[in-house]
C-alpha cells in the first residue's frame, strides 16, 4: 500500500500563516504610525510641517498614503508645497511598486495642474523694475521646479521611463 505524506495539523498550519503576516502586519503598523503623524502635525494647522514630514518619509506607502489624500484638496497647497515634494515624488515614480509610481504620477499631475499657471508666468513675466524680493523668490522656487520636471520628465526611471513601460 503507498504511504501517504503525513498531513499538517491544523495547529501547525495556523502558526505558519500567523508567522508570514507579521512581517506585513509590522509594516502597516510603521505605515499606520507614520500616516497618523502627518496627520497630527495637519491638525495643528502646519500643512507645510505636515508634507515635510511624509516627504521625509521612510516608508514610501506612507508617503503615497498622504500625496493621495493631498491630491483631494489641491487647494490647501502652496508653492512651498511643491517645492518639498517634488524631490520626494520625483524618486517615487522609478519605484518597482506599481502604486507608488502610479501614486507619485497622479500627486506630480496635481501640482503641476495647480501650479503650471504661475511657474509660466513667474518664469516668462517681465520683471519689474527695483527689487522685489517676494518675486525674486518665488521666480527662483519655479526655476528650481521647473528645472525638476523637467529632469523627471527625462529620466529613464522617471515620467520618461513610464511612457516607455
Amino acid at each position: 500500500p503507498p504511504l501517504e505524506p503525513p498531513q499538517p495539523d491544523e495547529a501547525s498550519m495556523l502558526d505558519d500563516m500567523v508567522q508570514g503576516s507579521e512581517g506585513v502586519r509590522e509594516q502597516l503598523d510603521t505605515r499606520l504610525r507614520h500616516v497618523r503623524e502627518c496627520l497630527a502635525v495637519w491638525r495643528r494647522g502646519d500643512v507645510q510641517g505636515s508634507l515635510a514630514a511624509a516627504a521625509g518619509c521612510s516608508d514610501d506607502g506612507a508617503v503615497c498614503d498622504v500625496m493621495s489624500c493631498l491630491a483631494k484638496v489641491p487647494h490647501s497647497l502652496t508653492l512651498d508645497s511643491f517645492v518639498t515634494l517634488l524631490p520626494r515624488l520625483a524618486k517615487l515614480l522609478s519605484s518597482t511598486n506599481q502604486d507608488h509610481a502610479v501614486s507619485s504620477m497622479h500627486a506630480i499631475q496635481v501640482l503641476v495642474r495647480t501650479f503650471s499657471d504661475l511657474i509660466r508666468l513667474s518664469l516668462s513675466g517681465p520683471h519689474p523694475p527695483g527689487v522685489d524680493i517676494t518675486a525674486e523668490e518665488r521666480r527662483r522656487k519655479c526655476w528650481d521646479l521647473h528645472k525638476e520636471l523637467r529632469a523627471a520628465c527625462a529620466s529613464e526611471g522617471g515620467l520618461g521611463g513610464l511612457r516607455r513601460r
